[in-house]
């Protein structure tokens, strides 16, 4: 019985609800209609010619207050066959804080400093590997100035050993007069070129320092191109003065064999012709241009 007046209260909340969304004109209306609208559900047979029994709304409102009550077990836990209504929880949005300017500017700052934090990581790394780069570079400098510095050695060693093979070839195949030794080059050269080319096989062009030595000197040229003449290379100029005749060793010539005959006197080339060659035939001085390429005479002192 108490879950039928559930039912019947149920039912009446909805078609109270009904009536009131279809605004019934009159009151009498609105209670016939609920009427049916129980019978219909309750399946109650209606007695022909009879209409619909007497009952009001406020017959079934004690009833349905009792069915609640005896439905209550104290605890307010429903009865069980009870249909009790759902009712969907609220839904309330969770408001919205507002954010802070000043805590926006402080996450900010925050970051920033974070960011800063970072590069100066990097910047202390970079430092560190820079600090090894210029480390490894001074050691790549210094085993490079060691390099050099031995390359140099060698090179050195290399020029000497060249000069001393130019010398020992030079009185292997040349003349040989004490302590002096002569060896005509039959190359091509001008004057400046002979001597660089003399000097790095350990000699200079040809100095005769007196009679003897220019003796030997011309008897070697004779044998050398005979039966023609060639004109041959010898360390004397007069570049530095016009008139001063210096060996290249840049000591002063002490004497001379200039050619002389009736048609020629030498020297005649003035500041056009300022080196010493010697003729093959008499070995006689002849002033020439130095530019001029002949033969050249080098000498090597042991």
């Amino acid at each position: 019985m108490a879950v039928g007046c559930g039912v019947l209260l149920l039912l009446l909340g909805s078609l109270l609800g009904t009536g009131r969304s279809q605004e019934l004109s009159s009151e009498e209306e609105r209670q016939a209609l609920m009427l049916k609208h129980l019978q219909e559900v309750l399946q109650l047979p209606e007695e022909e010619g009879e209409g619909p029994p007497e009952m009001t709304l406020t017959e079934l409102a004690p009833e349905g207050g009792e069915g609640e009550k005896e439905g209550d077990d104290g605890e307010g836990a429903p009865v069980e066959g009870d249909v009790q209504p759902t009712q969907p929880a609220p839904t309330t949005a969770a408001p919205q804080p507002e954010e802070d300017g000043f805590t926006y500017v402080f996450s900010r700052l925050d970051s920033l400093d974070a960011a800063v934090h970072r590069l100066n990581v990097q910047f202390y790394t970079m430092d560190l590997r820079l600090a090894q780069f210029s480390q490894g570079l001074a050691e790549l400098r210094g085993r490079l100035a060691e390099a050099q510095e031995g390359l140099s050695v060698v090179s050195q060693t290399s020029t000497r050993n060249q000069q001393d093979l130019g010398k020992i070839d030079g009185c292997l195949r040349g003349r040989r007069l004490h302590a002096k030794c002569f060896l005509i080059v039959k190359q091509f050269e001008g004057y400046d070129g002979a001597q660089e080319l003399c000097r790095l096989r350990g000699g200079n062009l040809a100095m005769p320092a007196d009679a003897a030595e220019l003796a030997t000197l011309r008897r070697y040229l004779h044998e050398a191109f005979q039966p023609f003449n060639w004109p041959a290379w010898v360390g004397i100029h007069d570049r530095r003065a016009e008139g001063l005749w210096l060996y290249e060793s840049g000591q002063r010539v002490s004497f001379f064999d200039w050619y002389q005959d009736h048609l020629v006197s030498q020297p005649n080339g003035g500041a056009r012709e300022n080196c010493v060659s010697l003729s093959s035939d008499d070995g006689k001085w002849w002033d020439n241009d130095c530019a001029r390429r002949m033969y050249y005479v080098c000498e090597y002192r042991l």
